[in-house]
């Protein structure tokens, strides 16, 4: 009989098959372009075995590529069902995420979880900012993820994987204290893991310790290169860390090297958002970047990204819109609201305050701006992300404040922030914006 490396039965009699199926579901985990290989030589040794299929599945999507996904996750769903009820939930879970029928997926996972809490897969749909509960709409998002997390404590002796993703949790939860120390050991045991130094890094931005952060990255990133799926991401993470810290001069050239869009290697959404992101925030920090990489973002936008869809994705389109095209962002926010009418849920709702706002900051109308960011504070982390992706709403809202002229109100609102989590606005920051 073989199993993973949860302890859990495998429909494989080819103790190759298991043990290559072991190593791609760590590399998956990883995110490690090596999934690929692992996989494929998993159903090398045994092309029947169901649920290598559904991890080729998984591998096809963070390669982009849904078709193969979805071919990978029907051939899964065939061969399971002469396997246990796990393996069939399993791939059942699998296939419908592939076929992004998420109506009802976050509920099954759930369900499966409660029969099987260490049949990590499944579980990891529900897991991240982009996962079922980051992207379910909830504004409570970090609190029910942490939730479910510890709800399958119990089941888990110390696993790198599960410690990894309960550190993180517990950091964007506003538990870094005890968050970082399980990141810390989960690096020990699989130092590869860009996910979890991925983790780390938000532990390091939590707590506002951006020399930390930096010799942390400069220190791991060597070893990732620009082909793997998480690389223009943990990039961004570093240029960040120089960004706040005032070394605008590296966290651009971090920016030219490694994240715009003739330099990532990643899916077009995360090179998207990791763009827009970085080029609004340097605008914030008054170190615009050059008007030849702005027009390459703004193409890439064009060409991706033209149209509303994904609320998250809607405000990071108008984050480059508003720098380049104010008209064409003010017909993306209006398509944006008229989105907002048709669809259901609170994330879209917010996108569409999101834009207009961003529409009415673009124009110097801060005033409307800013009541417009500030009506949304509160529930905004339903639309999806991390803490520090949606520092720049946040962000965003005090310069709105400082341009209107209520300078103490930033001020006031911005020590708030620092009184929970790290100040990530400087004094420098508001002595520059209010004259002082």
């Amino acid at each position: 009989m073989q199993l993973d490396r949860f302890e859990q039965r495998l429909s494989t009699d080819s103790p190759e098959a298991a043990a290559h199926y072991r190593d791609a579901l760590d590399y998956l985990f990883c995110m490690r372009s090596a999934a690929r290989q692992s996989i494929e030589s998993a159903l090398a040794c045994d092309p029947e075995f169901a649920l290598a299929h559904c991890v080729a599945a998984r591998v096809s999507l963070i390669e982009g590529d849904p078709g193969a996904a979805r071919k990978s996750a029907e051939k899964a769903m065939a061969l399971a069902a002469a396997c246990s009820q796990r393996e069939r939930q399993h791939a059942e879970l699998v296939a419908r995420v592939t076929r992004n029928e998420l109506d009802g997926a976050l509920e099954m996972v759930r369900e499966h979880a409660a029969s099987y809490p260490r049949d990590a897969l499944p579980l990891s749909f529900a897991l991240g900012v982009y996962g079922l509960i980051g992207f379910g709409g909830f504004a409570d998002q970090h609190d029910q993820q942490l939730a479910f997390l510890e709800s399958l404590v119990p089941s888990w002796p110390e696993d790198w994987w599960m410690q990894s993703w309960l550190g993180w949790s517990r950091v964007e939860a506003g538990q870094a204290a005890r968050g970082i120390p399980l990141l810390e050991w989960s690096l020990e045991v699989r130092p590869d893991s860009a996910n979890t130094a991925h983790g780390r890094a938000h532990g390091y931005y939590e707590t506002g310790d951006l020399r930390g952060g930096q010799a942390f990255l400069e220190g791991w990133m060597p070893g990732y290169g620009a082909h793997e799926p998480l690389h223009c991401h943990v990039a961004w993470h570093l240029a960040l860390f120089y960004l706040q810290d005032g070394d605008f001069p590296t966290a651009h050239d971090l920016f030219d090297r490694y994240i715009r869009p003739g330099a990532s290697q990643a899916l077009p959404l995360f090179t998207h958002i990791d763009c827009a992101a970085f080029s609004w925030r340097s605008r914030l920090y008054g170190q615009s970047l050059s008007p030849a990489q702005q027009a390459e973002i703004e193409t890439f936008a064009a060409r991706h990204f033209s149209d509303p869809g994904i609320p998250f994705v809607n405000w990071h389109t108008m984050l480059v819109l508003t720098q380049q095209n104010p008209d064409r962002a003010a017909q993306f926010a209006a398509a944006v609201r008229e989105q907002g009418v048709r669809a259901e849920g609170l994330p879209f709702r917010i996108s569409a305050n999101l834009c207009t706002a961003l529409e009415k900051f673009s124009r110097a109308d801060y005033d409307a701006a800013a009541g417009l960011l500030a009506e949304e504070l509160n529930s905004v982390p339903a639309i999806g992300g991390s803490n520090a992706q949606r520092d720049a709403i946040f962000n965003t809202w005090l310069v709105a404040l400082c341009r209107s002229g209520a300078f103490d109100l930033a001020k006031e609102k911005a020590a708030e922030r620092a009184a929970v989590r790290a100040g990530h606005l400087g004094r420098d920051w508001f002595s520059r914006l209010s004259g002082e």
